[in-house]
């Protein structure tokens, strides 16, 4: 709903996926057969299957069953291969070769009972901590963690055998290490030109969603479509930066692709603002009259610039050489001064979409000519080019992002010490027991286990019904196939297409997988009874998770959300205090300050989420929560609009506006963290009178966001309310 160009009323909102009044249980399991889009990762599976393959081979004609560990080696490492900067991948694959290693010669002395469940404790709590540092380390932890449980129930052979395998081991990750990294074509720069084309692939998409708005009816821009969008976006700028600054670490010097790639990424960051500016300007502009032959302008335009940003998706991509721009901007500037009757604020809001419209169109030449030059690799013309990616040496030191965790108000440092302690327990009760493969009953615990209640329901239901479905097939398997090299065939061919479907369905992966670990281990013991064995075990280490999960330190996402949202709105107080700077601001200062407010939504966003799969209550009660991260998100791209306008007008005065919005979001921050109702906004609603029309309407609409905010937290929930212990959510 529309009312005298007010802001949109959340009773038109779609609302996310899983918010929804079905039982936890329901969501779950709809999520085991859900695929996320994209392509299978062939050439992983490829790799995969070859680096656990040849080793196995080659075990099997020299009849050296010790050599097998070569084959876990190349599993595991390439296990740990997520792709990216090849810097990146090689030292995470390289960690996992030497660390492997170290932990078969650590734990192949013999020791009683009570020592190894003590390093067991020791071990795997250290491996939860490797989350601080991010997903690859936080997967290097688990596999290591997995690793050392495997390693702790072989028996030991002596010190000579304790080195021949560890010298396997070391083979097998070389082996791993050289088809991912050289047998592959090595292309540094491979990873860093599909997360920028990624970046304009998303910038392509928000454009063409604002030149399909139609003319009458609600807005389009508050809807959870466009928030996700926008997220998307932000997204992929992030992955972007970051690849690319790991890409061009130790080549900082270099003028060449890396020099094209990193002015490709700063004007797609220059994109984003604009389009962010545009779909604001266009929601707030009037329709009526000659306004409509306006805005059906502005939107033609904005898909001829969709046209050329997937241009540029084609030469990052595929190598494609894009052509010249071609698209008309001036169209609406040319409406405007045939009619010099044009009533304010819509002359003033049409002339701003005017002037957004030939920024835009500079910044996709600039795009196009840039991309064009990538595979000639063809001089670029002088430009005042700033790093995108942080200096080198501004990172901070390891030992200073694990002391930010060495906290129990940490989330990772409760997860570590809970999978830690679990999974002590689980190897307790495996031994204690005597059970046949016992270790798969830790196994399972930490594969499990995950940081979040609703996380770790999740993974359970996917490890159990995967391995479930996946150990019958084995049994079955093991009757058809009687000879052993078309079990090791099948194993390979198992472990290839499991790999290759995970970006897409986890479930699929642990089915498949299932039964080729199951078959690795009825080759290397000659038991042909295994796959009931392992449901068993499975069974016992996803109960002992979810009780793990559900006594230690059990931290719920409603304690954490509310939090996550009153980082949100400081960001958005930072932001607008820069944006409003006598004098205006520098571009670098914009962006930092408006991507700190991107990554604290996105963390919002992702806490959000986590909330929908453990909310027990009446799904309508989280519309507050959805509220407070759409119009967060509102008031963000608010903010970015005036930044954009103040390129034109930076005398007006902003001072009474930007003292307003700051008590403002403080109280309402506060209040969030506090869990508490907010104190009402001041009665005084900041003076407009002495700026432009333009600045007039975006100083108005700031104000009235601000209302739909406070409306929001004052609706809070009691549940998220409740009183909690401070939880330090994973950064984002």
């Amino acid at each position: 709903m529309r009312g005298d160009g007010g802001e949109p009323g959340t009773e038109g909102w779609v609302a996310p996926r899983g918010a929804s009044a079905r039982g936890h249980l329901p969501r779950h399991v709809a999520g085991l057969f859900r695929f996320q889009p994209g392509r299978p990762a062939v050439a992983a599976g490829l790799r995969t299957g070859l680096a656990l393959g040849v080793p196995l081979a080659v075990s099997a004609l020299l009849q050296l069953p010790q050599a097998s560990w070569a084959g876990m080696a190349g599993l595991f490492v390439a296990l740990v291969d997520k792709g990216g900067p090849y810097r990146t991948r090689a030292h995470a694959m390289g960690a996992m070769t030497v660390l492997g290693a170290v932990v078969g010669l650590i734990i192949a002395l013999p020791s009683p009972f009570w020592v190894d469940v003590a390093l067991t404790l020791c071990w795997v709590t250290a491996c939860g901590f490797a989350r601080s540092f991010g997903d690859t380390p936080g997967i290097l932890g688990m596999l290591l963690a997995n690793l050392f449980v495997v390693s702790l129930a072989l028996p030991s052979h002596g010190p000579g055998a304790a080195l021949m395998q560890a010298a396997y081991f070391v083979a097998g990750g070389l082996w791993s290490m050289f088809l991912g990294l050289v047998l592959w074509p090595l292309r540094p720069y491979r990873p860093a030109r599909l997360a920028i084309a990624t970046c304009y692939e998303e910038l392509a998409n928000v454009a063409e969603a604002v030149a399909g708005w139609p003319l009458e009816g609600p807005s389009r821009v508050g809807t959870w479509e466009a928030v996700q969008r926008a997220a998307r976006m932000r997204q992929s700028l992030e992955t972007a930066r970051a690849t690319l600054g790991a890409t061009r670490q130790g080549r900082q010097e270099e003028s060449g692709r890396g020099e094209h790639l990193l002015v490709l990424l700063e004007d797609a960051d220059a994109l984003s603002l604009l389009l962010t500016a545009m779909a604001e300007a266009l929601d707030e502009a009037p329709r009526e009259g000659a306004c409509r032959t306006a805005r059906t302008e502005a939107q033609r335009a904005l898909r001829s610039l969709a046209v050329d940003l997937r241009g540029v998706v084609g030469a990052l991509a595929r190598g494609s050489v894009p052509g010249p721009s071609a698209w008309d901007a001036e169209g609406v500037t040319r409406l405007l001064a045939a009619d010099g009757g044009w009533p304010e604020p819509a002359r003033s809001q049409y002339a701003h979409v005017a002037g957004l419209l030939g920024r835009l169109r500079e910044y996709s030449a600039v795009a196009l000519d840039v991309a064009s030059r990538l595979e000639e690799r063809t001089p670029l013309p002088e430009r005042d080019t700033q790093p995108f990616a942080p200096a080198p040496g501004h990172e901070r030191a390891w030992w200073a992002v694990l002391g930010d965790h060495l906290t129990p108000q940490s989330v990772i440092f409760r997860h570590a010490l809970r999978l830690g302690i679990t999974a002590t327990v689980a190897t307790a009760v495996a031994e204690g027991l005597g059970l046949n493969h016992g270790y798969w009953v830790t196994i399972t615990v930490i594969v499990v286990l995950q940081p979040y209640a609703g996380l770790t329901a999740e993974k359970g239901l996917q490890r159990v019904a995967g391995t479930l479905v996946g150990s019958v097939l084995a049994m079955g398997l093991v009757h058809v196939l009687p000879a052993k090299w078309m079990m090791l065939a099948a194993i390979v061919v198992l472990v290839c297409v499991s790999v290759s479907v995970r970006p897409l369905n986890f479930t699929v992966f642990q089915v498949l997988l299932a039964p080729a670990l199951v078959l690795l281990a009825e080759i290397q013991s000659g038991d042909w009874q295994l796959a009931g064995v392992r449901i068993l075990n499975t069974l016992l280490g996803g109960a002992l998770a979810l009780v793990g999960m559900r006594l230690l330190w059990p931290s719920p996402e409603h304690a954490r959300f509310p939090e996550e949202v009153a980082s949100v709105l400081r960001a958005d107080r930072d932001y607008l205090r820069e944006v409003a700077r006598t004098p205006v601001p520098t571009e670098s200062d914009l962006r930092e300050a408006r991507r700190k407010v991107g990554v604290a939504l996105l963390s919002a966003e992702a806490s959000f989420q986590r909330l929908l799969s453990e909310w027990k209550g009446p799904a309508k009660e989280l519309e507050p929560g959805m509220a407070l991260i759409t119009f967060a998100r509102r008031f963000t791209a608010a903010v970015t609009a005036l930044a954009a306008s103040r390129a034109w007008h930076p005398t007006s005065d902003l001072g009474p506006v930007v003292r307003y919005a700051s008590d403002a979001l403080e109280e309402l921050s506060q209040a969030l963290v506090a869990r508490r109702v907010p104190g009402g906004l001041r009665r005084e609603v900041p003076p407009v009178e002495g700026t432009d029309a333009l600045a007039r309407t975006q100083v108005s609409r700031l104000v009235r966001q601000l209302g739909v905010l406070h409306h929001a937290v004052e609706r809070m929930p009691p549940a998220l309310r409740a009183s909690e212990d401070g939880v330090r959510s994973v950064p984002a």
